[in-house]
């Protein structure tokens, strides 16, 4: 008869090498009983894992990765290096939960050189604990082509994590206590997700861009993001100079990739912005060829003529004006009167000066918020609106106003905005 199969977890461990290992050591020469499913590497500290070990580890069919250390207080370094895992690991775990992966599966323990007893026990239940949660990817249900796809994409960005996560995640606690209760704060919960999460996000675009132009909708589809959220992801990347735009077929493309195959480059090479090859814009950057001084009064005739600046016509703005093109964009990235990605169908204006402020404005831009699916300065996946708020758009009286396409509508309240969004076809 057929035996049913058994799942048994890969695991990888790294050990450090006076307290951990030396239990590991100990925990055979006793015999006592543990899965031997586990793959030892022996380290001096464990403050010397790296992230690349733990994603690499995932990377290479790793059910899980375990890091056993010495106790707290017990480090023979001077460094504590034990600390130093702790805060390392705790935004490993956090990266791993960003990308779908269960980060039980990440194990930290503290195990002395005495403790043969606490490491057979330690490693039986992390052996417990993935047997229950299954094979890496099929128990958080992720295909084997997306999950490869999001630990690459952390993998490339850990250059960047390990910087912040030493320059400004790292901070100089006295217990594990006050460790574990700084990264449950929702201090670090803030600056993960500004500093490491929005970053991420913008490498997987940028990733998935690069394979082939791509529409928000698609891009909001496989990242399982909002269309607002891709919105913003995508200005920062325009912002930076790292995509350009066809707004005519609503498709972003990678600016710029060296080791993109020539089909890839062609896809690419075809997504085009609609101000390219416009007479009218020709003939305003002609007028002021040879003028650096002219800079501003170029970019906001072009913008006037185009409603936004692609990073093309910014090249043209240069060469002709004689600007370094980091110059343009870094006059272009500055003022926020300027648009590097294109506007949607509809541009919907909120005022938010003090009169409308005091007459509901807020409640109005919430509204408008909730029925678009976009906040202001994002353009949703169907490029159909865009949002901007102003400080005052000049007819006060009329508070709360909103224009719509140049149309001002005054005395709005939130269902006669619904009322006039619906009409928008």
């Amino acid at each position: 008869m057929k035996k049913d199969y058994e799942f048994r977890p890969k695991i990888l461990g790294f050990l450090c090498n006076w307290c951990c290992y030396a239990g590991a050591d100990l925990c055979g020469i006793s015999r006592y009983q543990y899965p031997p499913n586990m793959k030892v590497i022996r380290l001096m500290c464990s403050g010397r894992i790296d992230p690349q070990f733990i994603f690499k580890s995932f990377l290479n069919g790793m059910d899980g990765v375990f890091i056993g250390g010495c106790w707290p207080g017990e480090c023979h370094y001077i460094t504590e290096g034990n600390y130093l895992a702790i805060s390392m690991i705790q935004v490993c775990k956090k990266l791993m939960a960003l990308i779908g992966l269960n980060p039980e599966r990440l194990r930290l323990e503290w195990v002395s050189a005495s403790e043969g007893v606490r490491y057979a026990e330690v490693i039986t239940d992390l052996d417990d604990t993935l047997k229950g949660l299954g094979p890496l990817g099929k128990g958080e249900d992720i295909d084997p082509e997306t999950l490869k796809f999001r630990i690459e994409t952390v993998m490339s960005l850990l250059p960047y994590i390990k910087l912040v996560e030493r320059e400004r995640m790292r901070v100089p606690l006295e217990t594990e206590a006050a460790y574990h209760e700084y990264f449950a704060s929702s201090e670090f919960e803030q600056m993960f997700q500004e500093l490491i999460a929005d970053k991420l996000a913008v490498c997987q675009i940028m990733a998935l861009i690069r394979e082939k132009p791509r529409s928000s909708a698609e891009l909001s589809n496989l990242l399982g993001l909002p269309s607002s959220e891709i919105s913003r992801h995508v200005n920062i990347a325009a912002r930076q100079g790292m995509c350009r735009f066809d707004e005519s077929k609503n498709l972003i493309a990678a600016a710029y990739h060296q080791d993109a195959d020539e089909s890839v480059a062609e896809a690419a090479a075809e997504v085009k912005p609609a101000a390219l090859g416009n007479k009218k814009i020709d003939q305003i950057i002609d007028t002021y060829k040879g003028n650096p001084g002219a800079l501003i009064h170029v970019l906001m005739e072009v913008q006037s003529e185009n409603q936004w600046l692609p990073k093309e016509i910014l090249t043209l703005i240069s060469e002709k004006l004689d600007v370094p093109l980091g110059r343009v964009m870094q006059i272009a990235s500055f003022y926020k009167t300027f648009r590097l990605t294109p506007k949607g169908r509809y541009e919907i204006h909120v005022c938010n000066g003090t009169s409308c402020h005091l007459r509901g404005s807020e409640r109005l831009i919430a509204s408008v918020q909730e029925m678009i699916g976009i906040r202001p300065g994002e353009m949703d996946a169907d490029s159909k609106f865009s949002l901007e708020t102003g400080n005052c758009l000049g007819c006060c009286t009329l508070g709360p106003e909103m224009i719509i396409d140049g149309a001002h509508h005054g005395r709005i309240s939130p269902d006669k905005a619904q009322a006039l969004l619906k009409n928008c076809a």
